[in-house]
């Protein structure tokens, strides 16, 4: 929709008549008021939800001893049945409170999670946290499909990934040395979910909830990235290999298994992908090239380490090519929360290695009087670039 600097110039070129730009800015004003309106809705209908997730979670276990076991099944399970009613009664069946429906099936979704967990404890049924978890994450997925729940694909995400964690530390027994792998980890499961994401786009339908699992895979695997340009991850393998484990046949088989097969899941996405194209993107081949040729360099990083600082140059550079790629697609696509993502990341990675570096080298005083200069000029010009991208961004989409 365009904005009331746009109207102000169509109506001073003479594309339109002084009625027409009234009308306009009203409806302009009108749009600004829902959307503001609808946002205050999601926010207050969420929190709620929560309130009332936590509220019967807790109602359950004040009276743990005296609620006999069938009835604090019976309580968890019906709380997430009614949440689930409720919530389609008012986003399909009535259609009057579509934003309460949806935060209503959020609702349902962690009270689904609460279940699994506490009749666990109480039948005391012998499970891992991380088969809990599945069946949390298994329990909630279809909800994604049937109803297009954005918020369910947010919370399935963040599942994903605490799941994946407990499976990794579930399989290592090498006590906290695994804390090394976590960014390779990390970063091949945030590009697998990335590319599974992108299947989503062969379901027109399923446009957001791809979107929204493509925003989280990205956010986990630019992080485990950033963290790879540190030597005590990326050069920390080494030592790794080295001090507790010597060989690779001295890892437990079943860890190596795992996360190759993470890396295996997620190659197959990237290349469904890069030769479909389902999301019909012009960037299609870029987006998902970068994401094997990053891939397929931490592979090789994991099997094969190396000394001298050489694979935290490469991450360095790899990071810093990254974040600019970002910026470069969210411009093609008119994206500004990709260009924001990328010109934040490259902020805090200027920001880390400023630090890293020139810590020693410095004066104190004159380190943080020159930090503070680049902070301040680089936030003014980030600030300037910022406000013409999204002008830009305003003029093609009117």
């Amino acid at each position: 929709m365009a904005n009331g600097k746009q109207i102000q110039e169509w109506l001073e070129s003479g594309t339109i008549t002084q009625e027409q730009a009234q009308k306009m800015l009203v409806d302009v004003e009108h749009k600004g008021k829902e959307d503001k309106s609808n946002k205050v809705i999601v926010v207050i209908s969420t929190i709620g939800s929560f309130l009332l997730g936590i509220g019967a979670i807790l109602f359950v276990a004040s009276n743990w001893l005296e609620i006999p076991n069938m009835i604090k099944v019976l309580i968890l399970l019906g709380s997430a049945f009614v949440a689930y009613y409720l919530g389609y009664l008012f986003k399909y069946n009535k259609k009057n409170l579509p934003k309460v429906g949806a935060s209503l099936f959020f609702l349902g979704a962690l009270l689904f999670g609460a279940s699994v967990f506490l009749i666990a404890q109480i039948y005391h049924i012998n499970a891992s946290a991380h088969s809990l978890l599945l069946i949390w994450i298994i329990g909630v997925l279809p909800l994604v499909y049937v109803f297009k729940s954005e918020a369910i694909a947010a919370l399935s995400s963040m599942l994903f990934f605490i799941w994946v964690a407990l499976l990794i530390s579930k399989s290592a027994y090498l006590g906290e040395s695994v804390f090394i792998l976590l960014p390779v980890i990390y970063l091949s499961a945030g590009v697998l979910l990335f590319s599974v994401g992108g299947l989503h786009y062969f379901k027109p339908q399923l446009a957001k909830v791809a979107q929204v699992f493509r925003m989280f895979g990205i956010k986990i695997a630019i992080l485990s990235l950033f963290l790879l340009t540190f030597k005590i991850f990326s050069g920390g393998i080494v030592n790794y290999w080295v001090d507790s484990v010597r060989s690779l046949e001295d890892i437990s088989l079943n860890l190596i298994t795992k996360i190759v097969l993470i890396f295996i899941l997620a190659t197959i996405g990237l290349v469904i992908n890069l030769l479909f194209n389902p999301s019909q993107s012009k960037t299609n081949s870029l987006e998902n090239g970068v994401a094997l040729g990053i891939l397929g360099f931490t592979l090789l990083f994991f099997f094969f380490p190396a000394g001298l600082g050489v694979y935290t140059t490469v991450y360095n550079l790899l990071f810093t090519g990254l974040t600019l790629f970002l910026i470069y697609v969210g411009y093609q696509k008119s994206n500004i929360k990709i260009v924001n993502m990328g010109a934040s990341w490259l902020s805090i990675f200027i920001l880390a290695k400023y630090f890293d570096f020139m810590w020693g080298l410095m004066s104190k005083s004159l380190f943080f009087i020159v930090g503070g200069l680049i902070l301040v000029l680089g936030g003014i010009a980030m600030e300037k670039k910022r406000r013409e991208i999204k002008e830009d961004f305003t003029k093609l989409n009117a």
